[in-house]
């Protein structure tokens, strides 16, 4: 069997040829392929050796390749996983994504169909998801895995990679994803066994058997874990509490892939002119209220999922819960505000590190105090989560119950004192810490409190001296660098008395910061006196940790569900304010007066909605239109709609019925001007070339204006071929083109639904031309028998005789044009056919609804429509 390159190279000279040969003679100059983008087309589309085809880029950079290190011979110390390689929150194609550290290792099984597993370890977050893909020999699915895990570090096996020859997988990983450092660990690393064993060891004890069924026959996934776990080990001198660790195994196939180029030129998750913006479907949709929410909903829009019934219903039914019980709906809301990122604190607690003294113990304090602060706010959304009664908001409440919290808050009460939380000031956390553990349980402990009293009293008694003594303002301050200084207003202040007393100036605007001698001394005795009070509370605070380990597990299930009712009720506060509507799933999409999510908020009611509709009979949708009449915006809203649906969000219609997409493409222009260097050109077909080798039946495919980067008749010719390649993919296509022959040619193909962006032409005050554009979508192709550009031409005022030879020349090319066309009974036999089976499509449709009492009255019109389209068929 051929591939889609192949047919479209094969399908240029066959409907194409016999267009342009019944209108145009064979050796008119005018439409011959130029030599050179000819040989460009052929080079990308048909040759699958050179790497450029294999896989299309998805993030065009310019940054080089990171250099490749061998880490399995490191004889330096351990480093930390930590901000080398992910300093702060970078802004980029997949969006803003909090600072992880993630470490991938990968592993191939190379054949004619490679298999790769994937073990990816979030050490922000103790979160582990193995994969195993049946791939291609592109890798599109493994280099699309690995994009979304926003890696820090890939671990090959040394054979893989220098000094032996690099594989074609590490190659092109090394070029696709610039930002992660390559690295490589010992072949006895990657062990079935050791994997087995880790997984025993580290999976909550609850978890490991359904682990255990999910991975069999998973050889390389496990592999990839052993080697993860001991690179980590090695290299940063981690380890995780036993059955502390969150491992699941995602299998490629639950859920839709979206094209990285896709997600960008769509504005998934970023916005393409402001990576700050919240004008993208991500900045939109995230009304969540927990850092936890925003991973969760993040997550599911760069994957949403693919299975109905084990996802989607369940979030549309306790979204439709939220939206309809207000009350209930703004108590979650209410309790949301309260929680701290519990997933990461819990994650730092389940890190075992080799680090000692007095910032490893408060540390281990603040972790407490926050898990503290976390367990003391469930029971509000516990009680807010009361009169819930849709499934997955009834196992949420039913996760959050007190019997689960409370035993392990009671843990913690134990030992820290009951009205010690976590406090972000760092003076205010400074006394919470000092305070923390129970009196009584150290009598030296109790000293060194009574003394950290003494001596802040001590302070603010100084403070009042400084302020009798110099008739200053001075206000008291803290921060962990200087611990207590003074502000002073610098109004009247003697400057004699600043060079005599004062030490540490910091001059400011209108103030100073500065110190003395004497609260520097001060500072010192607190100081050391607060770390003896951490170090006498170290024994208790390690008893607690590792009871609190052996019940993170629980935790951290609690932690999710809280996630996963933050993103709903962030989709319950855009509907309720936009006045969204709940989709229904079946195998037709149908919209009726959807808007673009995007530009809906920001236009509010100056949108115009449109229609949608797309099934077996009208499966390429090609539209054409005036430049800004909104073709780019129609196209667009319906892959947006698309993911908004499949992720639980109801969307911006009066009515919506989705399919279940499995994969998401776009090939986009970011640009209005016309690219005509061979350069932008040879990225275009590489896209498209990227695109034919993976479109399959369950896929939605964005084209915009196909064929502009090059010359007219080339790019009509490519357009033609790449239309007739996507027709026969039975995906669903939306094809926006100013190519109007296209259209014309494809009108009379079954799957073909001719659409166009519709505009009105007129003449304003002074005689100047208005062109109006109405941006609704409406049946058929742009009506360019209204010669546009000469009605401009004659209201600007060209000679008439002009006007009189430019109206001759159109109309001749219009009569050549209609000369050229079917027989008029083949042309009729065609729509017969084509109405006949939209009647069958229609009466499927109406047997799946399940209103039986509208039935009756849609099958009489229908009837109608079907004999008053046939009168019109007879009488053309």
């Amino acid at each position: 069997m051929s591939s889609p390159s192949s047919q479209v190279s094969s399908r240029t000279t066959g409907p194409l040829s016999s267009y342009f040969s019944s209108s145009i003679p064979p050796n008119s100059p005018g439409y011959q392929l130029g030599t050179s983008s000819s040989q460009a087309i052929s080079h990308i589309l048909r040759n699958k050796d050179i790497p450029s085809s294999r896989y299309s880029p998805s993030i065009a950079s310019s940054r080089p390749s990171t250099p490749y290190r061998t880490t399995s011979t490191t004889t330096s110390r351990p480093t930390t996983p930590s901000r080398r390689f992910r300093s702060e929150a970078t802004p980029s194609i997949l969006g803003q994504n909090d600072s992880r550290d993630v470490v991938c290792a990968v592993s191939e099984a190379r054949g004619v169909t490679p298999t790769v597993g994937i073990a990816a370890v979030d050490l922000s977050l103790g979160e582990v998801t193995l994969s195993q893909i049946c791939d291609n020999q592109s890798y599109v699915r493994t280099i699309h895995k690995l994009q979304l895990a926003c890696p820090s570090r890939i671990v090959f096996m040394p054979s893989a990679c220098s000094p032996n020859e690099r594989s074609t997988f590490f190659s092109l990983v090394q070029r696709l994803i610039p930002e992660a450092e390559m690295s490589s660990h010992d072949r006895s690393a990657w062990s079935e066994s050791a994997g087995i064993e880790y997984i025993e060891r580290l999976a909550p004890e609850g978890d490991i058997g359904a682990i255990k069924v999910a991975i069999q026959g998973k050889y390389y996934a496990i592999c990839c874990f052993s080697a993860a776990m001991k690179y980590i080990d090695r290299q940063f001198n981690l380890s995780f509490s036993p059955q502390s660790l969150r491992i699941r195994y995602q299998p490629s196939e639950g859920t839709m892939m979206i094209d990285i180029s896709a997600m960008q030129s769509l504005e998934v998750m970023r916005n393409i002119k402001s990576a700050k913006s919240k004008e993208c479907l991500f900045g939109l949709l995230n009304h969540t209220l927990t850092p936890m929410g925003s991973r969760v909903l993040r997550n599911n829009m760069l994957q949403p999922p693919t299975d109905f019934d084990g996802f989607i219903k369940t979030r549309y039914d306790a979204l439709e819960e939220m939206v309809t019980n207000e009350e209930m709906f703004h108590e979650i809301r209410k309790a949301l505000k309260l929680f701290h990122d519990a997933e990461k604190t819990l994650t730092k607690l389940v890190i075992i590190r080799n680090v000692t003294g007095v910032s490893a113990v408060e540390e281990q304090l603040n972790h407490i105090l926050m898990i503290k602060s976390f367990l003391e706010s469930v029971p509000d959304l516990y009680r807010a989560l009361h009169p819930a009664k849709s499934d997955l908001l009834v196992k949420i409440r039913n996760l959050c119950q007190p019997e689960k919290t409370v035993p392990i808050l009671l843990n913690i009460k134990r030992v820290i004192e009951s009205d010690v939380t976590y406090m972000k000031s760092p003076l205010d956390l400074r006394n919470q810490r000092a305070f923390a553990v129970k009196s009584g349980i150290s009598g030296m402990l109790d000293v060194a409190r009574q003394t950290y009293r003494e001596l802040t009293e001590a302070i603010h008694a100084y403070s009042d001296h400084i302020n009798e003594q110099y008739r200053v303002a001075a206000s008291l301050k803290f921060d962990n660098r200087r611990l207590y200084w003074f502000r002073i207003p610098t109004v009247d202040l003697d400057k004699d008395i600043i060079r005599q007393v004062f030490i540490n100036v910091i001059p400011k605007k209108n103030y100073m910061e500065c110190q003395t001698l004497n609260l520097v001394k001060l500072n010192q005795r607190l100081l050391d006196t607060s770390n003896e009070i951490v170090m006498r509370s170290d024994a208790a605070i390690r008893d607690l940790v590792k009871e609190l380990r052996r019940q993170v597990s629980p935790l951290f299930r609690i932690c999710e569900s809280i996630a996963l009712v933050d993103m709903i009720s962030s989709f319950g506060q855009i509907t309720t304010t936009r006045d969204y509507v709940r989709p229904n799933i079946e195998d037709t999409l149908a919209l009726k007066s959807a808007r673009h999510p995007i530009l809906d908020k920001k236009m509010a009611s100056e949108y115009i909605p449109n229609d949608y509709y797309s099934a077996e009979q009208h499966r390429f949708h090609c539209v054409t239109g005036c430049n800004m009449s909104g073709k780019s915006t129609y196209i667009r809203s319906v892959a947006l709609l698309q993911i908004m649906a499949q992720i639980g969000c109801f969307v911006p219609a009066e009515f919506a019925s989705f399919p279940i997409i499995h994969n998401i493409f776009a090939r986009i222009s970011t640009q209005d001007s016309i690219e005509a260097n061979l350069s932008s050109f040879g990225v275009e077909m590489r896209e498209m070339a990227f695109i034919l080798k993976n479109i399959d039946n369950k896929s939605l495919a964005i084209i915009d204006e196909l064929g502009r980067g090059t010359s007219t008749r080339d790019g009509m010719a490519i357009a033609m071929a790449i239309s007739e390649a996507l027709l026969d993919t039975g995906a669903s296509i939306w094809f926006a083109t100013h190519f109007v022959e296209l259209a014309r040619v494809f009108a009379d193909r079954i799957g073909v639904l001719n659409l166009h962006l519709a505009s009105n032409t007129s003449v304003g005050e002074g005689g100047l031309p208005q062109l109006t554009m109405l941006y609704k979508a409406d049946s058929g192709t742009v009506d360019d028998e209204s010669h546009y550009g000469i009605a401009l031409a004659r209201a600007i005022g060209m000679p008439q005789s002009f006007i009189n030879c430019a109206e001759t020349v159109a109309n001749d090319l219009r009569k050549r044009r209609e000369s050229n066309r079917q027989s008029s009974d083949a042309y009729k036999e065609i729509h017969r056919r084509r109405l006949a089976l939209n009647l069958y499509e229609a009466i499927n449709q109406a047997k799946k609804s399940s209103n039986k009492e509208t039935i009756s009255g849609y099958l009489k019109r229908l009837r109608e429509q079907y004999m008053s389209r046939l009168q019109e068929i007879e009488e053309m």
